[in-house]
């Protein structure tokens, strides 16, 4: 006869190992499949039947191994459930909802009017009765995230990149569904840096749950990430060739460079001359996107966050993410992509002194200090603002100094167009007779009639710009490039500045007593004339013809 001496119950396909009765009773075990339709499809009872003298033996280190599973279970679920109640995160949102209590009683000192005081003593209140909790998005097609769990302050990424629709992760890397920061992280794209070049075709070149991103798209000009492995600012090809063209190491100049491909790891650059250390260090390892040393700073270029995250000189995080270091460098001012890019990030590149080619020194502008200390972009005044855009000594004229670098220089020019060139000169796609004509004629017109114009896209994501519609016209360069900031209304020239749409009209050579000759388009040409360096903007030198605002 057998004796039984155990019953489990186990998910179809499970198994009793014959650790569980002993290597010498395993041959005389049996174990009967019994579905049960009570406990629903694919539950099987297990009944254990030992043969012989050593049943009780059995049965009893049966009931020792239970009740030590018994044990094991209650403690992972009491560990559980303190450990949710310490958990990392909670701690976050608690010193999240403390800092809203904190700015709410500073305004507190502020109120005027019993209403108004009413009112946010009930907004602190609000935020005093808040408890911790788990925070999920739920996108489009069904994927939940809980990344704002911890960073419950972080700021909406861009318009044209929801959250509720993109997520974190589709631009982050990581694991959306962990609550624990290292696991969270593991497998973030770029090291928390999505933008850098290197991470870019996982991060900006991938695709989401609404569709493709800046890569493998129909229309080239949607492929930046495949584009920015052409721009000079990506490789610093330009002055790698045309530093060893000057010094008679190629010639004529000539491309050095394939796509993706950056000077700063080119071995021997300069032929082991004696000026390559300081060529490599001064000229060809900083600047570039990727991952270049920005002068004086300390931190890197990190590729598309470089232009499109705005970051304050000492790259500092100033945002309502609480879970970001203040005092540590590398962060963004806040968590935001835009296009209304100031010329003050540029700066942090461009402008930084002045560099001598024979030599290859470099030697910091002096006044970098004041200008460190400057107001932003926003805020400064106009003789600020002409002081700080410039090296000391460089001369240019005044829509040089009153717009911004994004608004002459186009996105071909800085995101490259899928061709590598050897200089700055060739890369260019805009000159001054693009939008002031000259003395022969006007700039180039282009009439809006499609709906897949990339003017359309343009115009969507910079929220400054005018309405577009239909049978609009704007402006091509003579090399083929859509301006669609730059209009034409009741036969007038208006360009709208990229980073708060003020409304600037655009003077015309034509009809003029300009003397400026079609093929004669550099800046020495035209700064001949127009060199307003040396000017005040209170002796009227700042002055455009019209200057207006665009109503919001």
């Amino acid at each position: 006869m057998a004796e039984c001496v155990g019953v489990t119950a186990a998910v179809d396909g499970s198994a009793i190992y014959p650790a569980l009765v002993g290597e010498k009773s395993w041959k005389n075990v049996g174990v009967d499949h019994l579905p049960d339709p009570e406990l629903g499809l694919g539950r099987t009872d297990f009944i254990v039947y030992v043969d012989g003298l050593g049943g009780a033996s059995m049965a009893k280190h049966l009931r020792i191994f239970l009740g030590l599973a018994i044990i094991f279970c209650l403690t992972m679920v009491i560990w559980a459930v303190r450990s949710y109640g310490t958990s990392p995160w909670q701690a976050w949102q608690t010193k999240y909802f403390q800092a809203n209590i904190a700015d709410l009683q500073g305004k507190m000192t502020m109120v005027q009017g019993a209403e108004q005081a009413s009112k946010l003593k009930q907004e602190i209140k609000d935020w005093q009765d808040k408890k911790p909790d788990v925070q999920e998005i739920r996108l489009s097609n069904g994927r939940v995230e809980r990344c704002i769990t911890c960073h419950l302050g972080i700021e909406e990424i861009s318009a044209s990149h929801p959250s509720d629709s993109i997520g974190c992760t589709a631009c982050h890397g990581g694991n959306a569904l962990s609550l624990d920061e290292k696991t969270a992280h593991e497998g973030m794209y770029g090291a928390g840096h999505p933008g850098r070049l290197e991470a870019s075709r996982l991060s900006c070149g991938g695709s989401t749950a609404v569709g493709q991103c800046h890569s493998g798209n129909k229309q080239e000009i949607d492929n930046q990430v495949d584009l920015m492995t052409t721009s000079l600012m990506a490789s610093k090809g330009g002055e790698f060739s045309m530093s060893r063209y000057m010094f008679g190491l190629d010639i004529p100049p000539r491309v050095l460079l394939k796509p993706g491909e950056t000077a700063a790891k080119v071995q021997s650059p300069f032929n082991q001359r004696v000026e390559e250390p300081k060529f490599q260090q001064n000229c060809l390892s900083t600047c570039h996107q990727t991952g270049g040393e920005l002068p004086a700073q300390q931190t890197k270029a990190n590729g598309c966050e470089s232009c499109h995250v705005l970051s304050n000189w000492q790259h500092t995080y100033e945002g309502q993410d609480v879970t970001i270091p203040r005092q540590k460098s590398g962060y963004g001012i806040s968590h935001r992509l835009t296009v209304q890019i100031p010329y003050t990030q540029c700066n942090q590149c461009h402008n930084q002194g002045k560099s001598e080619l024979y030599t290859m020194d470099f030697t910091p502008r002096p006044d970098l200090d004041r200008v460190k200390a400057s107001p932003s972009a926003d805020k400064e005044n106009l003789e600020t603002r002409w002081q700080n855009v410039y090296s000391p000594g460089l001369v240019f004229t005044k829509c040089e100094v009153n717009l911004d670098c994004v608004d002459c220089h186009t996105r071909k020019e800085a995101m490259g167009d899928g061709e590598m060139y050897y200089s700055e000169w060739k890369t260019l796609k805009i000159q001054c007779r693009d939008c002031h004509g000259s003395a022969a004629g006007q700039p180039i017109p282009w009439k809006i009639t499609d709906k897949s114009d990339m003017a359309w896209a343009e115009a969507r994501i910079n929220p400054v710009f005018p309405a577009l519609k239909m049978e609009d016209v704007i402006l091509k360069t003579s090399k083929g490039e859509e301006l669609a900031y730059v209009r034409l209304e009741n036969g007038k020239w208006f360009s709208y500045r990229k980073t708060n749409g003020e409304k600037y009209l655009i003077p015309q050579v034509i009809d003029s007593k300009c003397l400026q000759e079609p093929d004669k388009q550099s800046s020495d040409d035209c700064h001949k004339c127009h060199d307003v360096s040396k000017d005040k903007p209170s002796s009227g030198g700042a002055k455009m013809a019209i200057k207006e605002k665009i109503p919001h």
